[in-house]
Order: C-alpha cells, then sequence, then structure tokens
C-alpha cells in the first residue's frame, strides 16, 4: 500500500532499539486540555515509522509530502498502520493521510451513517467535549462530512502524489 502524508496527529512517542537503525516512531491523535496533551482515545490507532525507512523524527515537518510504502491494515483490533520507508521516487498513493480536528472540519460524527465516503479509513480518534482530532486514511476524491461540511481529498495536478482536504 502507498500512503501520501499530508498530516500527523499530535502525540509522539518512541521505542529504542538495540541500534539507532532499530529505533520505531510512533504518532497518534490527542487533545489538549488543561494546558496538556492527553489521548482522550475514543477509536484506538496509530503510525509506526522505523528509522532505518527514512523517516526524519528530527525535522517532522519534511516528512510531509513524502510518500511511504506501507503495510495492510489489520482487520480487527487496534490499528497500528507500518510505514516501512519512503517510496523509491513519487508514486500515486492508494490513500493520503490527514489529520484533522473539529476546529478544522467541525466534529465528525462518526455514529452516524454518511459521514464519510466508504473507501475512507479512520486510523485514529480522540474526543474530549467538542475537541477532535482524527488521522483518516483517504483515496483521492474522497470525503469526509464535519460539522462545518463536506471536504474532499483532491491530489495536486501539477504533483499527483500529494492532496489537499478542501471543502466541497
Amino acid at each position: 500500500m502507498i500512503i501520501g502524508l499530508e498530516g500527523f496527529g499530535s502525540v509522539w512517542s518512541l521505542r529504542l532499539g538495540s541500534t539507532l537503525a532499530r529505533t520505531a516512531f510512533y504518532n497518534t491523535t490527542g487533545i489538549t486540555t488543561d494546558g496538556k496533551l492527553r489521548h482522550r482515545t475514543r477509536v484506538f490507532g496509530q503510525l509506526r515509522f522505523n528509522a532505518v525507512g527514512g523517516f526524519n523524527p528530527d525535522h517532522i515537518e519534511r516528512n510531509i509530502g513524502r510518500v511511504f510504502e506501507a503495510g495492510d491494515l489489520p482487520e480487527t483490533g487496534a490499528r497500528c498502520l507500518l510505514l516501512h520507508h519512503i517510496s523509491n521516487g513519487p508514486a500515486l498513493p492508494d490513500y493520503f493521510l490527514f489529520a484533522v480536528t473539529s476546529d478544522s472540519t467541525g466534529g465528525l460524527d462518526i455514529e452516524r451513517s454518511g459521514w464519510k465516503s466508504d473507501s475512507v479509513v479512520l486510523l485514529s480518534l480522540s474526543q474530549f467535549r467538542e475537541q477532535q482530532e482524527a488521522l483518516l486514511l483517504m483515496p483521492a476524491h474522497s470525503w469526509i462530512r464535519g460539522g462545518l461540511g463536506r471536504f474532499v481529498a483532491e491530489p495536486c495536478l501539477d504533483r499527483p502524489w500529494r492532496a489537499f482536504l478542501l471543502p466541497n
């Protein structure tokens, strides 16, 4: 599976390996409450990057816009998506990974049918009262519906490995 990275969740953790190359970095969603970043997990899932795969933990923002080769999502249980390594060249993603907040899309009513197109995968969701942060895997032209309207994953015409989540 090919994933185009367009955002990350707020929470980062790492597992040190016996060597630097064996270190793993994990990313998931979180909410700031009382000035502290907390998990507040409603749907648990996370991304995993291995240091050996080309992920740059020193400059997280430089990973945005990169394309990673990834494993498959597990069918049941907690969702942990391993992004093995950076793709060898620009590749058309199967999914774009977006991090969205209730400030940007409005609240996501995940209990209600029709809040997303069938092809969208909710990887992780944190929520506290009306605040939400979600990690979503979205194919090109798929959509979500939040409290602020409908948003579509639109690939860039000149760089099809990049996409924007645009109001529609």
